[in-house]
């Protein structure tokens, strides 16, 4: 059954949008604008690896905000709810699958399954299903949320293929050549021109 919501209509929420986990990170809450967009601020420059963002609930979902704090924009990071039998799988020893959040910060679980090639040979690749309480045990291709490619049509051929690498791009930096997310030590290279990535959905510096 779908929870009712923990939010209240015209609630501003600092919420954690990198890096992205299962379920909604709220850091902060209140119905006061500049109170909720200066907290928000503060976040962003306390912490080095992670980026708070400002949304307000409204109709039910979470949206971006205008200058005024008005509604402007469906966000897209939601309070996604999980099926509890995919997160019961997800945590369970020795299974081939787990829940998976994409770029968007969508959750989908990601399962490794076998089949039979057009040539009669096994094989087995990861397919990825729904598993939300709303929309749950549905094999898709891209995200239901923002449309990204959840899998490569030559996966099975290519043993370097990272699914970690491919959720774990900031919002702001998808489809963005400047994009070179490499690990240097204990310290990740976003790009060139803001090392740390940017902290909001819309970087001034995007190119695609």
């Amino acid at each position: 059954m779908w929870m009712r919501s923990l939010f209240h209509e015209g609630e501003y929420l600092v919420i954690q949008s990198y890096p992205r986990e299962h379920k909604l990170m709220v850091e902060h809450r209140s119905f006061d604008y500049e109170n909720a967009k200066s907290h928000c601020e503060l976040e962003n420059l306390a912490h080095d690896y992670t980026s708070f963002s400002l949304r307000i609930f409204h109709d039910e979902q979470l949206w971006n905000v205008d200058y005024e704090g008005k509604p402007q924009s469906l966000s897209k990071q939601q309070d996604w709810r999980i099926a509890q039998e995919y997160l019961e799988a997800h945590y369970a020893m020795h299974t081939d699958a787990e829940v998976v959040v994409c770029q968007c910060s969508y959750p989908y679980f990601l399962s490794l399954t076998s089949h039979i090639s057009n040539n009669g040979e096994s094989m087995t690749s990861w397919q990825p299903l729904t598993c939300l309480v709303r929309d749950l045990g549905r094999d898709i291709q891209t995200c239901p949320n923002c449309n990204a490619s959840l899998v490569r049509a030559d996966e099975s051929e290519d043993d370097d293929f990272d699914f970690d690498d491919q959720v774990s791009r900031p919002i702001a930096c998808i489809g963005c050549a400047n994009y070179h997310g490499v690990d240097y030590g204990d310290n990740v290279l976003v790009c060139g021109i803001h090392p740390n990535g940017w902290d909001s959905e819309n970087c001034p510096d995007y190119h695609p």
